[in-house]
């Protein structure tokens, strides 16, 4: 390679930059491409790289190049969590709560007396994801979408 170079730069060559070269150019990378898959993964997060490779007419390694080094992108499962609570739920958790200690303070006995306590069991009538079903696009720096532990 050097001897190669040498012999170049003896016939006259003046710098190091890649000649031009023959051949179809590279347009898979650019950024109408790049922003159509920016665009469809923000669309929807659970889009499958094969899905994008036909609406986008790409090869399946220029979307994963694309979506990986470009976007900064990767494909996560969701993480588990005990319950998923909305700012509904924690308040009627709270004001729940609080009758139930007005209620003990007003009559200690009384509310033990009638007070039910029943073991922890719950039905669920839906089927969760798979951990596959559940995976999603996130960027750099965003946190693994989350789905409730059921069960």
């Amino acid at each position: 390679m050097v001897k190669k170079w040498l012999t170049e730069f003896h016939c006259g060559r003046k710098s190091t930059e890649d000649a031009e070269r023959s051949g179809r150019p590279i347009e898979v990378s650019s950024p109408k491409t790049i922003k159509k898959i920016h665009d469809m993964v923000l669309a929807d997060r659970r889009l499958k790289v094969q899905e994008i490779v036909e609406a986008v007419g790409i090869s399946r390694g220029s979307v994963v190049s694309i979506l990986n080094n470009h976007l900064g992108m990767r494909k996560l499962s969701a993480r588990w969590v005990p319950r998923l609570l909305t700012v509904d739920h924690k308040r009627n958790r709270v004001t729940t709560s609080q009758e139930g200690l007005a209620l003990f303070n007003r009559n200690m006995e009384e509310f033990l007396h009638r007070f039910v306590t029943v073991d922890k069991t719950w039905i669920h009538h839906n089927t969760p994801e798979i951990k596959q079903q559940s995976k999603q696009w996130v960027s750099k720096g965003e946190s693994a979408p989350k789905k409730a532990k059921v069960g």
